[in-house]
C-alpha cells in the first residue's frame, strides 16, 4: 500500500473509532411525565434535576419533561408500561397502579398528625417499598410530598354531616377507595383538569386537594370555603422503568440516585412551605374562608373514620402495610 493511501486509510479508521467512542458517550434521553401543571414548583424542580443529570458521568442524561400533558396518573403508568414514557413523578394514586403497598402512605384518612409522623413512617417503610417497586420493574429515585389534602367547598363544612350531603371530586384510578368514600359523601370521578369546570356547572360541590394546587388551579374562586383539617398527606415518588435504568452505566446510575435524593429533600421542604403560603394567599387575594372544626365535631369525624378502618385494612391498603404504619406510629408517639 502506498504511503499516502496508507495514511488516508489510517485517518479514516481513526475518525470512525472517534465517532464510535463519541456515540458511546452520547447522552441518554428519558421521557418523564407528571400531572403537575407547567410552571408549578414541581415542574421547575424537575427542570433543575434535568440540568443536573446532563452533568452525569458516562455522557450525561437528557430528560424531556411532560408536565400535565399525558393524562391522569393511571394513563401515565400505562404509558410507562409500553415504553412511551421512561419515568414519572407520581402521587400514591399513580404509584398504586404499580403496587398497592404504597397506599399506606396516603390512603389512610386522619392517620397522621403532622409531617414528623409522615417522615418517620415513610423512612421506616421506604426500603421495603423500594424493593417491591424494583420487583415490579421500577426504580424509586426519590420520595416527595405535596401538602395536606383539605376539603375546599362551595359552602361551609362544619361537621361530617355537612360533607355527606355533597358531591365531591374523586381522582380516577382508585376504584376501591372511591367506593369506600361513599360512606362520607357522593364521589364524582373526574380527571383533574375538569375540576374547575365541574365546580362552575354544579357537577361537584367540593374538592379534596392540597392548598398549593388549589391556589394554582384557582379552585377557591369557585369553592371558597376550606375545612382546616388535615385529611391525608399527598405522598409520592419519582420512578423510572428498570428497562431504561438498566441501560445506563453504573457510574451514571450512582450519580442520578445521589442528585435525585437531594432533589427529593428540596421538593419536600418547598412543598410544605408552599402549602401554608397558599392558604394565606387565597385568603388575601381570593376571599377564601377557613372553617375550624369544634373539638366535638373533630371527635365525631375521627369516630366515623375509625369505623371504616377495618374496611381500609386489606381491601384498600394491604394488611401488612396497614399494620406496619400503625406500629411505626405507635413507636413514634411513644417516644
Amino acid at each position: 500500500m502506498k504511503p499516502m493511501i496508507r495514511t488516508t486509510a489510517f485517518s479514516l479508521l481513526s475518525a470512525a473509532c472517534l465517532v464510535a467512542a463519541t456515540s458511546a458517550q452520547a447522552a441518554a434521553s428519558l421521557r418523564i411525565a407528571t400531572v403537575a401543571p407547567p410552571g408549578t414548583s414541581f415542574h421547575k424542580h424537575l427542570e433543575d434535576l434535568g440540568a443536573e443529570w446532563q452533568k452525569a458521568p458516562g455522557g450525561g442524561v437528557n430528560i424531556n419533561i411532560y408536565p400535565g400533558t399525558q393524562g391522569g396518573e393511571s394513563q401515565i403508568v400505562r404509558r410507562m408500561r409500553v415504553n412511551q414514557l421512561q419515568g414519572a413523578m407520581l402521587t400514591a394514586v399513580g404509584l398504586s397502579q404499580i403496587d398497592e403497598s404504597v397506599t399506606a402512605l396516603q390512603l389512610l384518612p386522619m392517620a397522621f398528625r403532622d409531617w414528623d409522623e409522615v417522615d418517620h413512617v415513610r423512612e421506616k417503610l421506604a426500603p421495603q417499598l423500594e424493593d417491591v417497586f424494583e420487583q415490579a420493574g421500577y426504580v424509586v429515585l426519590f420520595w416527595g410530598d405535596a401538602g395536606w389534602v383539605r376539603f375546599f367547598a362551595t359552602k361551609p363544612i362544619n361537621s361530617i354531616q355537612d360533607l355527606k350531603s355533597m358531591r365531591v371530586f374523586a381522582s380516577s384510578g382508585t376504584p376501591k377507595a372511591i367506593a369506600l368514600m361513599k360512606e362520607y359523601y357522593t364521589p364524582v370521578e373526574l380527571e383533574p383538569d375538569k375540576i374547575l369546570l365541574s365546580l362552575r356547572n354544579g357537577m361537584i360541590d367540593a374538592v379534596p386537594i392540597p392548598p398549593f394546587l388549589a391556589n394554582f388551579a384557582q379552585v377557591s374562586t369557585k369553592a371558597d370555603h376550606m375545612l382546616e383539617m388535615k385529611w391525608a398527606p399527598v405522598v409520592g415518588a419519582m420512578v423510572v422503568t428498570r428497562r431504561a435504568w438498566d441501560g445506563l452505566p453504573a457510574e451514571t446510575q450512582k450519580y442520578l440516585l445521589e442528585t435525585s435524593r437531594k432533589a427529593g429533600e428540596k421538593i419536600r421542604a418547598d412543598s410544605r412551605r408552599e402549602d401554608d403560603e397558599a392558604i394565606e394567599a387565597m385568603k388575601n387575594k381570593q376571599g377564601l374562608k377557613v372553617n375550624e372544626l369544634s373539638e366535638a365535631a373533630l371527635q365525631e369525624w375521627q369516630a366515623e373514620v375509625d369505623k371504616i378502618a377495618p374496611k381500609v385494612r386489606g381491601d384498600i391498603v394491604p394488611a401488612p402495610m396497614f399494620d406496619a404504619v400503625q406500629t411505626a406510629l405507635k413507636e413514634y408517639r411513644a417516644k
